[in-house]
């Protein structure tokens, strides 16, 4: 089979990830230990959502910053775990209550993660542009007298 000639351009425009599996592991790992935040800081007298919402974003926008390209797999990976963390704690802890707030709070987690994965992303792109900026082949544009 032959390849596209669209097909050879994409290749050529977008390197290949090293260690996807891993860094993707390892978002699930910083997931399901908001997640269990998110459980920790519910069972408490006074919860605090705001405190797994900060973790969620800190983790997104460390892997944004990690791996700029296409940072919304960081909050599927990272976000997604939360409300599965909530959902398995009802269902494992029989003494766990949990109101209506903090099972959508968990959803909503997601959110800041956005803010968080994007930012990262945007941050290493800039950073790469102000202090590593690409040669070009091409003469400068020096006016001519």
């Amino acid at each position: 089979m032959t390849e596209s000639p669209m097909t050879d351009t994409l290749k050529a425009q977008s390197p290949r990830e090293r260690y996807t599996v891993l860094f993707c592991l390892f978002a699930l790992v910083l997931g399901v230990g908001c997640g269990l935040l998110h459980v920790a800081v519910e069972s408490l007298e006074e919860p605090d959502p705001l405190l797994s919402a900060l973790a969620v974003t800190s983790c997104t926008m460390l892997l944004g910053v990690l791996r700029p390209a296409r940072p919304w797999r960081w909050v599927v990976l990272v976000g997604g775990p939360v409300p599965l963390a909530i959902f398995a704690a009802m269902y494992l802890m029989p003494t766990a209550h949990f109101t209506r707030a903090s099972i959508g709070g968990s959803f909503l987690v997601a959110l800041p993660g956005c803010a968080g994965a994007f930012g990262g992303s945007i941050l290493r792109r800039k950073m790469q542009e102000i202090f590593f900026p690409e040669k070009d082949d091409a003469p400068n544009n020096k006016p001519t007298a």
